[in-house]
């Protein structure tokens, strides 16, 4: 099905996918930057310990919290491109891989706010969960127009 045919919904559900990964695209390079341990600090959260406690406990524990913060960054760089990429090219086209390919943020959110503990903005996660199903479901017959008469 060309793009300049079928309803609005369908044609610009392919927006709701670029901009989850505009997303940290934006956010990824000001902590990279920054240097600073991530907010809320989730080392906090899970040993009950400040981090001038834990760093005083085990020295050089700092930078690595550090490390892994930077790593987890530049994760969110790298998958908000790549989700941005195949937003604006495969899926916009309507190309079923790109449909099937998509599945994995839903999953990835509901995974990530059963790991929460009710922690942190899991009110975004929940919101973000049906805002991607609708960014799939929306466009659905585009990617899987009905049969013919056979």
């Amino acid at each position: 099905m060309s793009t300049a045919t079928g309803k609005a919904y369908e044609r610009y559900a392919w927006i709701i996918f670029f901009v989850y990964g505009l997303l940290p695209v934006m956010i990824a390079p000001i902590h990279l930057l920054s240097g600073l341990p991530p907010d809320p600090p989730s080392p906090e959260g899970m040993t009950g310990l400040t981090l001038a406690a834990m760093d005083a406990q085990i020295p050089g524990i700092l930078g690595y919290i550090s490390s892994i913060s930077v790593q987890l960054f530049n994760f969110m760089l790298a998958m908000g491109v790549l989700v941005m990429a195949i937003a604006a090219v495969p899926y916009r086209k309507g190309e079923k891989w790109a449909w099937y390919a998509f599945w994995i943020l839903p999953i990835n959110v509901v995974i990530q706010l059963a790991n929460s503990r009710g922690g942190f903005l899991w009110q975004l996660d929940l919101a973000f969960i049906f805002v991607l199903l609708a960014g799939l479901f929306m466009p659905y017959r585009k990617f899987f127009p009905r049969q013919q008469g056979t």
